[in-house]
């Protein structure tokens, strides 16, 4: 699985973060609060950011974050603002109904092959990766559904 390298600049997503082992809940509480309201989005997206860190653990299950693009961060009532740094990412293309970690093998395969090339870039000594749910995503349920993995790199 080869990947596409994109660039971006900063990213703004306003959401909730939760407890990523309730992944399904966390974004059906974001969904009914947007709702109810709503703020302006920078594009059409719905992104989760899932954190790692295989010394420390996710701490107090807060360990996704979902929602929006916003245009610039700022105090949207009952809404946290996650800023993504200006940088790379390798995009990886997920079939959803083959499991959301089925690339996963991949994507570590090529971290591995290009470790001389790129590193994982990290937000305060944390990693983490973005899933973005664009065009391509029809649903978790529908064979051709894909979820793009965004793995955050640096150029060495």
């Amino acid at each position: 699985m080869q990947p596409k390298i994109i660039s971006r600049d900063k990213l703004y997503i306003t959401g909730l973060t939760g407890n990523g082992s309730k992944t399904g809940e966390v974004w059906s509480d974001f969904d009914s609060k947007y709702n109810k309201n709503p703020f302006p989005r920078a594009d059409e997206c719905g992104y989760e950011i899932r954190y790692y860190d295989s010394e420390r653990p996710a701490v107090l299950g807060k360990d996704i974050h979902v929602g929006f693009s916003a245009e610039a961060p700022g105090d949207i009532g009952g809404f946290a603002t996650i800023v993504l740094p200006a940088g790379e990412y390798a995009v990886f293309d997920v079939y959803v109904a083959k499991g959301y970690d089925s690339g996963n093998k991949e994507m570590d395969e090529w971290l591995k092959d290009n470790a001389a090339q790129y590193r994982p870039r990290l937000i305060d000594g944390i990693g983490y990766i973005v899933e973005c749910y664009n065009e391509k995503f029809d649903g978790g349920d529908k064979p051709d559904s894909i979820v793009e993995i965004w793995v955050p790199i640096h150029k060495i």
